[in-house]
């Protein structure tokens, strides 16, 4: 499994869940096959997104998606953020505890 993890630096919480609910990347058609959303305990308009896919490619296709119609937006960027979102792909290589296969 491979998991696609964003770090979100946002202004107002409440107006970025709106537009995050909206889904305008495609989470739900591009593969995505579990979202989680965290906030940070100490601040929190600092926010992670964890999407998992089956592929590195899944996930891959899904970010250059949302780097192309949402973050390269000055609209929706300037509007919602402090600073540019950050992303990583990872690769799940164990598990433990519940969950674990």
């Amino acid at each position: 499994m491979f998991t696609l993890q964003i770090s979100y630096p946002v202004r107002d919480y409440e107006a970025f869940k709106k537009v995050f609910d909206s889904d305008p990347a495609g989470r739900a058609a591009s593969g995505a096959r579990s979202v989680r959303l965290f906030r940070d305990t100490d601040d929190q308009n600092s926010v992670a997104v964890l999407l998992d896919f089956d592929t590195k490619d899944a996930a891959t296709v899904f970010l250059d998606r949302l780097r192309s119609e949402v973050w390269d937006k000055p609209e929706v960027i300037g509007q919602l953020m402090t600073a540019a979102p950050t992303a990583r792909i990872l690769e799940e290589v164990a598990r433990e505890g519940e969950g674990a296969g």
